[in-house]
């Protein structure tokens, strides 16, 4: 559970993606420079309200700059792997959206860990050329002589935006983390009772970035 929450924690710091020129596409500095442009933005909003509760305006906030550059279709078939295959075209749409109501839940929790920590890029690469896929290096810096954390953000440039599908956390893959746990409820119960139960989990947190998402 802390390692999903230092994957949401740095989701918020540093993982919006804005659309980025076409001649970019083929350029990890394109990916570098939407990334450090928003976390400068996104670190703005946090200092400023840092100190004070996390308020639902607050959250909404952040949701509504995040949830537009990340590819959730993406991620979704990432998560699910084999299983996604097995789904018709209206179990992967609920998924999607119970998916991504799951997310905006973890790290609009996640914003109670902001206590001054900043970010740094430390480089990037290009992963592959079709699709384009960038790969950004950064670490979080803690206070208090805490060491660094690293991240690593899996972006795929899509309609002119670069759009993140993955993230790294010491190594660790969010959506692995998913896909192990999601799995093992659609091996052992199937598919369905995978979206109940992420239905019952949606119903349970009426949280009206969660919900924004949904509608989105």
């Amino acid at each position: 559970m802390r390692q999903i929450c230092w994957i949401s924690l740095a989701f918020v710091l540093s993982a919006w993606t804005l659309p980025a020129m076409a001649e970019e596409a083929a350029d990890t500095q394109g990916a570098v420079a939407v990334v450090e442009q928003l976390t400068n933005h996104v670190l703005k909003v946090l200092r400023a309200n840092e100190g004070k509760p996390i308020t639902p305006a607050i959250k909404k906030k952040v949701a509504d700059i995040v949830l537009p550059h990340m590819d959730f279709t993406t991620m979704s078939q990432y998560v699910m792997a084999q299983y996604w295959r097995q789904m018709d075209p209206a179990q992967q749409k609920e998924f999607v959206v119970l998916f991504k109501d799951l997310l905006v839940r973890t790290y609009s929790n996640s914003l109670n860990h902001y206590h001054g920590q900043t970010v740094k890029i430390t480089g990037s690469q290009r992963i592959s050329q079709n699709p384009p896929v960038a790969q950004v290096n950064m670490v979080i810096r803690q206070n208090g002589g805490n060491p660094e954390i690293p991240v690593i953000y899996a972006l795929l440039y899509t309609n002119n935006s670069w759009r993140i599908y993955n993230t790294y956390i010491d190594g660790v893959s969010m959506v692995l983390n998913y896909r192990q746990s999601f799995g093992q409820i659609a091996a052992s119960r199937g598919i369905p009772a995978l979206l109940q139960d992420m239905r019952a989990k949606d119903g349970e947190h009426a949280a009206p970035p969660g919900k924004t998402a949904a509608a989105a």
